[in-house]
């Protein structure tokens, strides 16, 4: 086992059920128990009881508390509310953006009836372009408060989802989807590994069809993320992931992040207007897809609207279009909707999938 410091979070993986009980009888603070994955999050007071801990033959793995983040993205600008996206033409905007990613299709599928999580900062609530599609959500890091998005990453990624078709502002890539604010980062944009993982595990809870992630946790991947991914995917849900936004000019390198980088998870790139990797665009062999990511503009709290760039953007219209082959095709599984939404795509290089685009754009 790895050294760890007393007084710490720690997250324990169990080789079959959780062993909470065996946990809170040596003096331990139990804080989560996993319903899908055999993992316990609990913080350990002293060098004593970690040794105590280790001794169970149970006990496969322990993890040290994580800090992760938001990647950092650009806020090219923020239209006031006296100024928004609505006053640029009559009626709503279908921005360039999301006519990429359809294909200048007409609207036979909106993603209604599908469920996205949106694993993040937490939602507007009050938007007026997304408050009709909002079904609920959680407050992981504040239990009890609703998840409302202090930060407004959250808020934009849900408007490339799900914006609403109502005359009003932008639409999204399936305007009449299920939205769910999972609040795992705060208004600073920064969470834990294992709030991530609770999130997720609520997402499963709830029957989500779409996890949308865009967090930075770094090129070692742990074990509890990927246990949690796991079984996510075991349910037929989508974990779509942000490949990160620490890529080379160059394009060289392994630069996607947890959790884009787990087995699983769908990696998304990002595009700039020219259907090119945009500069800061994590690359590598973990990468599926991409999509827009450059100059997006989408919802931003307190009923404006914002132009960000990053791959959370692009992640954003991979798990829009997956919400409309789900409503296209609802008697088909997991692995033959991710072999569509891969065929489906525009191939942007002539050597077919590589480490920066994957197989190329995606599009519905």
């Amino acid at each position: 086992m790895e050294s760890h410091q007393e007084g710490q979070r720690f997250t324990f993986l169990y080789q079959h059920e959780s062993s909470a009980e065996r946990l809170l009888e040596l003096g331990c603070q139990v804080e989560y128990v996993g319903c899908y994955t055999p993992l316990i999050t609990a913080t350990v007071s002293s060098w004593k009881q970690m040794k105590q801990i280790e001794r169970d033959p149970e006990l496969v793995h322990v993890e040290s508390e994580r800090s992760l983040q938001l990647f950092p993205y650009e806020l090219q600008k923020v239209y006031p509310k006296k100024r928004s996206v609505k006053t640029k033409q009559k009626g709503e905007v279908l921005p360039w953006n999301i006519r990429r990613v359809l294909r200048g299709q007409n609207r036979s599928f909106t993603g209604k009836g599908i469920k996205v999580g949106i694993i993040d900062t937490g939602i507007d609530f009050s938007h007026p372009d997304l408050s009709q599609n909002i079904q609920g959500g959680v407050n992981i890091i504040e239990p009890g408060k609703p998840p409302h998005d202090a930060n407004g990453h959250g808020t934009h990624v849900s408007g490339v989802i799900g914006a609403a078709m109502n005359q009003y502002g932008i639409i999204g890539v399936a305007p009449d989807v299920s939205l769910y604010a999972i609040k795992v980062l705060n208004k600073k944009g920064v969470g834990s590994l294992s709030d991530l993982v609770r999130g997720i595990e609520w997402g499963i809870a709830n029957n989500m069809d779409i996890l949308n992630i865009s967090i930075s946790g770094g090129k070692v991947s742990p074990v509890a993320l990927e246990k949690a991914i796991q079984a996510a995917t075991r349910k037929g849900i989508f974990v779509v992931a942000a490949a990160g936004n620490a890529g080379q000019l160059s394009g060289k390198g392994d630069t996607v992040e947890v959790p884009a980088r787990v087995q699983n998870a769908i990696a998304v790139a990002a595009l700039s207007k020219n259907n090119k990797r945009a500069s800061f665009s994590a690359t590598g062999s973990s990468v599926d897809v991409a999509a827009p990511g450059v100059k997006v503009v989408s919802t931003y709290p307190g009923m404006k609207y914002a132009s960000l760039s990053g791959t959370s953007m692009a992640a954003a219209h991979v798990s829009g279009v997956l919400a409309l082959f789900k409503q296209k095709h609802p008697k088909i599984g997991h692995a033959a909707i991710l072999k569509r939404l891969f065929a489906s795509t525009k191939v942007l290089s002539s050597s077919g999938r590589n480490s920066l685009t994957g197989h190329g754009l995606v599009q519905f």
